[in-house]
């Protein structure tokens, strides 16, 4: 007598469907830990520094827009949200990377996603390793690109930081907004004060931004109402033939709104009244 075993002539489990973008997101951040919701980034991801008082330049940012590289900027600044402890690296498949950036297809994503950690370690802001079970090792570096180990910021004088709210993934602002408007939110982050002018002539030689593209961003963020004109102050300039120049002063809306700003450096203003001595929580 032959004996049918149970669920022999069912047809095979289908694969089940991958989790979505939100969702993957969402597990990211929560494996962070961070009490405080917020992502610390040194100043030095937009412009460097050299020495105290030195010579600043573009920061590594400016190779990511030069590039219209938006991926490795969104995988990036997830990065930054979970390599919170440690040594600072994260162990995962490719394919959650993918799923977080909005490609489900796994072999397109693979290939996307390692294209994306090529740039970044192009960069000097990250360096990745194999690991178990086909997953790939990544480790944070310093935001400046020199290729140095990542430390907390804040912990010392002369290391400016700013913090970016996980609000900007709750509220689906990393798919929402351009490239030169995520560029110019940062740019507006780092001001570190509740008051603040973007003059688009000067983000060439500051931020290595063109006038165009700063424009670009800084009305993507006042149409979502991210960033606001609060005034107007005069300057001077021999640009006009009064020598006085008029434009606009911003503030960030929140939950942009600065916070936990650290200590402030030299010859930045103190008026806003938000500064910590506590370094960021890692």
């Amino acid at each position: 007598m032959t004996t049918t075993q149970p669920g022999s002539n069912s047809s095979p489990a289908q694969a089940p469907t991958p989790l979505g973008q939100p969702e993957t997101i969402k597990l990211i951040l929560d494996r962070s830990l961070r009490p405080t919701r917020t992502v610390p980034i040194r100043r030095a991801f937009l412009q460097r520094e050299a020495g105290k008082g030195g010579t600043k330049s573009p920061g590594a940012m400016a190779d990511l827009v030069r590039r219209s590289a938006k991926r490795p900027l969104d995988l990036y600044l997830l990065l930054s949200a979970v390599t919170s402890a440690g040594d600072f690296s994260v162990t995962e498949w490719s394919t959650t990377w993918a799923r977080s950036v909005g490609i489900f297809d796994e072999t397109a994503g693979m290939t996307a996603v390692s294209r994306a950690w090529k740039v970044l370690k192009e960069l000097g802001l990250i360096t990745r390793a194999r690991g178990e079970g086909g997953k790939s090792v990544i480790t944070k570096l310093h935001e400046d690109g020199s290729g140095q180990a990542y430390t907390i910021p804040g912990e010392g004088l002369g290391d400016p930081y700013f913090q970016l709210p996980f609000e900007y993934w709750d509220k689906g602002w990393h798919n929402n907004l351009s490239l030169p408007g995520k560029a110019m939110l940062l740019i507006a982050s780092s001001q570190r004060k509740l008051k603040f002018t973007l003059p688009q002539e000067r983000m060439p030689e500051w931020y290595g931004i063109s006038a165009d593209s700063a424009g670009k961003g800084i009305r993507e963020l006042m149409k979502h109402g991210i960033l606001v004109q609060v005034d107007e102050e005069w300057f001077d300039t021999l640009k006009m033939r009064s020598g006085r120049g008029c434009r606009p002063v911003y503030s960030l809306w929140p939950p942009f709104t600065p916070r936990a700003l650290g200590e402030p450096t030299i010859g930045e203003e103190t008026t806003t009244g938000i500064s910590s001595d506590a370094a960021p929580k890692e």
